[in-house]
């Protein structure tokens, strides 16, 4: 979290503490251990896009709100992957060596003045590189980077094939939906695909078969995407030429024709601000106001907090569902106000405004929800812009 967010969130009153049962968790890529899904979690914000350090099942049956803020990387995640695709065509780490050596030189005054140029050019016989323009990129995922690398490279002179589970409708790209086909067109492949069970181990040892020999692979996606001992076997065999990743493990990083980096695709200053921005004020909202906004595990759910009190209830989705909870509020003579209530993957969050009324008979009835058996979690909110 940026200290900006941090001083944001003391203002609103929120207290940081190392706790094993905190009532809400800030994360951006560490894992988030189940240990602290309890039933004090009401919510984790992921500054980021990417949830597969959490736990999403066991969220969603404690009830604990998982957002996340997809897309805020995607410009910082596009140049970086440009940039190594001018990296790879263009040996100027050579380069530097080179340069470096004559440093060497100028320093025990071998070569002075004009030289130094002269020398230069002399030994930059090794250094020719390539173009992109006339290259044909593949990029695996057309989400928002996809589609922002596709543009970028289309105006580069490169020919662009894309390849996504949904049709998409673009000026910058062919879509291919076999993969084969683009695997064999590619000199330039880049994984920018979700890892779930569809993706695990995607690109394969078949895969790596259907690849040109001077192809460059670019890892942007996850790390699991790539099967790790088919990509070292590639490499070896001169199956492809290079291998870029963004996840780093102690067998690729020890391997000459690997590039690795520490997993740095979102890290800039302008992504990590705009993330932690956005995740923030959605957790607060929720926290604040019981309103459910892009959520990864529960519908969206908003409603004007008019009335002292809101009760929020996280419950199973089934017909008839509701009524048995509208029963027992009606039973215990609650005054609704106003009702909100939306249902997602089995899952449903109801949002009840009370009327005016004592707070002890608020909270017994929000106790007693909590005790039906459908119900995951109950919460009783006090509306912070009334004196209740």
């Amino acid at each position: 979290m940026t200290e900006a967010t941090k001083e944001k969130a003391r203002a609103k009153g929120y207290r940081f503490a190392d706790t094993q049962t905190p009532e809400a968790i800030f994360v951006r890529s560490k894992q988030v251990p189940d240990a602290l899904i309890t039933a004090e979690l009401a919510v984790i914000a992921r500054s980021g896009s990417g949830t597969n350090t959490i736990n999403i099942d066991k969220c969603t049956e404690n009830g604990t709100v998982v957002f996340n803020s997809p897309g805020v990387n995607a410009n910082a995640v596009k140049e970086l992957v440009l940039t190594n695709l001018f990296l790879s065509v263009r040996p100027l780490d050579k380069a530097h060596e080179v340069m470096s050596q004559i440093e060497v030189e100028i320093a025990k005054g071998n070569i002075a003045g004009d030289a130094v140029l002269a020398t230069a050019e002399e030994r930059r016989s090794t250094l020719i590189g390539e173009e992109l323009t006339g290259k044909t990129i593949g990029i695996l995922g057309l989400g928002e980077i996809g589609e922002r690398l596709a543009e970028a490279c289309y105006h580069l002179g490169m020919d662009v094939i894309g390849y996504a589970r949904t049709q998409k409708d673009s000026m910058y790209f062919e879509q291919t939906a076999a993969l084969s086909e683009l695997l064999k067109e590619a000199d330039f492949v880049v994984v920018l695909l979700p890892l779930n069970d569809q993706t695990q181990g995607l690109i394969n040892e078949e895969a790596f078969a259907s690849m040109k020999p001077e192809a460059t692979l670019l890892n942007f996606g996850r790390g699991e995407i790539v099967d790790e001992t088919a990509v070292l076997k590639a490499l070896d065999s001169g199956r492809i030429k290079q291998y870029i990743t963004d996840f780093p493990t102690a067998s690729v990083v020890q391997h000459p024709k690997v590039v690795t980096y520490p997993h740095i695709g979102g890290t800039t200053v302008d992504a990590l601000t705009a993330g932690d921005r956005i995740v923030f004020a959605r957790m607060d909202r929720f926290l604040r106001y019981g309103t459910i906004k892009e959520s990864v595990n529960f519908p969206e759910v908003t409603l004007p907090f008019l009335a002292p009190y809101r009760l929020t209830i996280f419950h199973k989705d089934a017909p008839g569902a509701l009524a048995p909870l509208l029963k027992l509020l009606s039973d215990a003579a609650i005054d609704i106000a106003h009702l909100a209530s939306e249902r997602k993957a089995g899952m449903a969050y109801t949002i009840i405004d009370v009327a005016e009324q004592k707070v002890e008979e608020v909270q017994q009835a929000a106790a007693m929800l909590q005790e039906v058996p459908q119900v995951h979690r109950v919460r009783l909110l006090h509306n912070p812009h009334l004196d209740v």
